[in-house]
């Protein structure tokens, strides 16, 4: 008897449906056939597990297609269908496979198709057929359908927030396809939604709300009839209508028992929703306390230009407010502008020159900042992740460190969160060291960085990633939704006066 076959493939981004740059499939460093196991071996990621464990249990492994791009607009559709495509043909080139796992993000959106993974997995449960198990792994901010349920057999997502247990997730979604092809269990899936799309800051699964959230879905794990129990808080920033916090539970044959344990968590959600609201700093306060802090690093998080939720990356409104009040020995990591880094390598190392940074993808992050600096660093950008997503091979496009007047700004071609400390110290700066770290990110640089920062204070600057949700205008998210509208009563009055 031949072993089993099981295809794999990774298609994962998190759109932002305000960006105004659109995502091509360039942008997502498609990776084809063995290379994706070439590439992931070793890695901590959901494909890492995937590859470890169907290894381990001598599983065929059929790889298709794995890509993922840094979040920004909405892919177009005939690159979307491209990648549908590379998934389906693998599959039938292989002529059969037993099962099928996908790494996904679970807020993808494309042109035309605001439910992406939702339609990549009805194309795939159309091939396979109903028998064949389909299990997929998600971010921790995935927003689920009826569709995604509906067309897949188990569910696996991200129990941390920042995300530090995607190989762990990985392997648990391989180690129940292994158990189903088996047959010592048959899982099955069910689902519950608050109408609620809480502001990301506090969806950290350290502190808060989430917090109590999980400490009920490992408890409901402990059953030996639960498979799975995982959360899903929300991405606030697709405007799509399956927007809204889920819970999800995965049971050995036992659909009740699933629904039942789902709408609990469902209802703790609406239950605490309250407690994930949480105030901003506005930037000149927040700028003088890292300047008086008696000592550092301390750590201005510029939550709303935060490249990992779909934002350029090249804001400057906290940059601008940094020189203004004479700020020294800071480190800013990063901001997106070619023009800059190509101006600084002109320059070389040493030289000194005057130019705009930033402010320029849109119009949402601050205008561009005129500085005189002197180049420190010249670098190619890339690295490898010692934090996060340890082991993956990192590429910023070329990289500038240019020093202006004691702030060290770290300029880079391509978009980047900044939440390994190693994009700093493979361009000669060492973080630790420094008074005041302003890094664009939401919350997942908390893992690398909080144990050796003394303050992290997160800043009210302007983006579009920013928490304060009533600066985006959504037309397609259900209403009535938290916190958009204080409760039910008020959200169905709004949308009849719209309607």
């Amino acid at each position: 008897m031949s072993n089993p076959r099981v295809a794999i493939a990774g298609i994962k981004h998190e759109t932002n449906t305000f960006s105004t740059v659109k995502t091509k499939l360039e942008d997502y460093s498609p990776r084809y056939g063995h290379e994706i196991t070439d590439f992931y071996i070793g890695t901590r990621t959901e494909i890492g597990g995937f590859i470890d464990v169907l290894r381990e249990k001598d599983i065929e492994i059929i790889p298709t297609i794995a890509a993922g791009a840094t979040p920004s607009g909405p892919i177009n559709r005939k690159d979307f269908d491209h990648m549908i495509e590379t998934v389906l043909n693998g599959i039938r080139e292989a002529g059969k496979v037993d099962g099928v796992l996908l790494s996904l993000h679970g807020a993808m959106v494309a042109e035309d198709t605001p439910e992406a993974e939702g339609t990549l997995l009805k194309a795939v449960r159309g091939l396979v057929g109903p028998s064949t198990p389909i299990i997929i792994t998600l971010d921790l901010h995935a927003l689920i359908s009826q569709t995604m349920v509906d067309h897949c057999d188990a569910i696996f997502g991200f129990d941390t927030n920042p995300h530090v247990d995607m190989y762990e997730r990985g392997k648990e979604a391989a180690e129940t396809m292994v158990s189903t092809l088996k047959g010592e269990i048959k899982p099955v899936v069910a689902h519950k939604k608050a109408p609620m799309m809480p502001p990301t800051i506090n969806q950290r699964t350290t502190e808060g709300p989430m917090t109590k959230l999980q400490a009920r879905a490992f408890q409901m794990e402990q059953d030996p009839k639960v498979i799975n129990a995982c959360l899903f808080p929300a991405f606030p920033y697709a405007d799509v209508e399956r927007v809204g916090s889920a819970a999800v539970v995965v049971t050995d044959d036992d659909p009740k028992l699933a629904q039942k344990l789902a709408d609990e968590l469902g209802d703790l959600f609406w239950n605490l929703r309250d407690e994930f609201l949480k105030p901003l700093t506005p930037i000149p306060e927040a700028v003088k306390r890292a300047i008086e802090a008696p000592e550092g690093p301390i750590i201005l998080a510029d939550v709303a230009d935060n490249p990992g939720g779909g934002a350029p990356g090249d804001g400057t409104e906290i940059l601008r407010e940094l020189i203004k009040q004479g700020a020294k020995n800071v480190g800013v990591a990063t901001i997106k502008d070619p023009e800059a880094v190509q101006r600084a390598a002109e320059a070389g190392v040493r030289g000194t020159l005057t130019m705009e940074i930033g402010g320029k993808t849109d119009g949402f992050h601050g205008d561009p900042l005129r500085v005189t600096a002197t180049v420190r660093t010249l670098t190619d950008g890339h690295f490898i992740h010692k934090a996060g997503r340890i082991g993956v091979r990192a590429d910023v496009g070329r990289t500038a460190v240019i020093d202006a007047d004691g702030i060290e700004i770290i300029l880079t071609e391509r978009s980047h969160a900044p939440n390994d400390p190693e994009i700093y110290r493979r361009n000669g700066i060492e973080p630790t060291d420094k008074k005041i770290l302003v890094l664009k990110s939401r919350g997942h640089f908390r893992a690398a960085y909080e144990p050796f920062s003394k303050e992290v204070i997160e800043v009210d600057a302007p983006g579009l990633t920013t928490p304060n949700l009533d600066w985006f205008t959504y037309a397609n998210v259900p209403r009535p939704l938290w916190p958009l509208d204080e409760n039910r009563e008020q959200g169905e009055q709004k949308r009849t006066e719209r309607t």
